[in-house]
């Protein structure tokens, strides 16, 4: 009986330690984080290279509206230092379910002037409950993608996975011959506090602070995503199509 009574207390104590959250704060310094459109370079996420394209980005992308979406793992081996596939389900950060996702964003063009419109979990705020306790820090990263490609990260992760891994379909019929640009701050951890208002997660430097190192970067490019229209795509799809014919003519 009291092995039972044990096992239960100890269960108990694991559900609780499960569901502990903690408090991360948005401000002020999320105005030290900016983001700016990039139409002369292809993301160097998949590949680079020149667009051929000329000037800043921002004339041209000026109609465009931008998402955005703050991302957290957990890093029990450490905190991470840089992440090169970001979309690969490693990230988690939905708005709501104790995520830190940031829906909305800047919808009349991007220039060095930060993030707007910030709204964290469905409500504009400054303070944001977490689903990991004080106690464990998680990295933290920031990515900004034109809403041509969607408006929340799961889709927009799921086209960048499958270019990713080869298959530029799904990605080319979404943007359907329009622009897709995307992008993604340096990496930051944060170990929340255990009330509000919570410990920031940006900063006005890159400098450590006791509960973590905020995110901090200026001016972070937004890339063209290198993809072929749909109308490529078929043909070289009718290409390899007639090849396959011709050669069992020939046989």
């Amino acid at each position: 009986m009291k092995k039972l009574a044990l096992t239960i207390v100890s269960a108990m104590a694991m559900t609780g330690a499960a569901f502990a959250q903690g408090y991360v704060n948005w401000a002020p310094a999320i105005a030290d984080v900016s983001f700016q459109t990039n139409n002369t370079a292809y993301s160097p996420l998949f590949g680079g290279g020149s667009t051929g394209n000329t000037g800043t980005g921002v004339t041209e992308f000026a109609n465009v509206g931008f998402d955005y979406a703050l991302l957290y793992q957990s890093t029990p081996t450490g905190v991470l230092s840089t992440d090169t596939s970001v979309w690969d389900g490693t990230w988690s950060g939905a708005s709501g379910n104790g995520g830190v996702g940031m829906t909305g964003g800047n919808t009349t063009g991007l220039t060095h002037g930060g993030v707007s419109a910030a709204t964290v979990n469905g409500a504009s705020g400054s303070s944001v409950q977490v689903n990991w306790a004080n106690g464990v820090t998680n990295s933290i990263i920031l990515v900004g993608w034109s809403v041509d490609l969607g408006t929340t990260w799961a889709g927009v992760s799921n086209l960048l996975s499958a270019l990713a891994n080869g298959n530029s379909t799904p990605i080319a019929n979404q943007l359907a011959g329009q622009v897709g640009l995307f992008g993604e701050t340096v990496i930051g951890n944060v170990n929340p506090a255990a009330s509000s208002p919570g410990n920031p997660m940006f900063a006005t430097s890159g400098s450590a602070l006791p509960n973590g190192t905020p995110i901090f970067e200026l001016n972070t490019p937004l890339y063209v995503i290198p993809v072929p229209e749909p109308t490529t795509l078929a043909l070289a799809g009718l290409g390899g199509l007639g090849l396959m014919l011709f050669r069992r003519q020939r046989k």
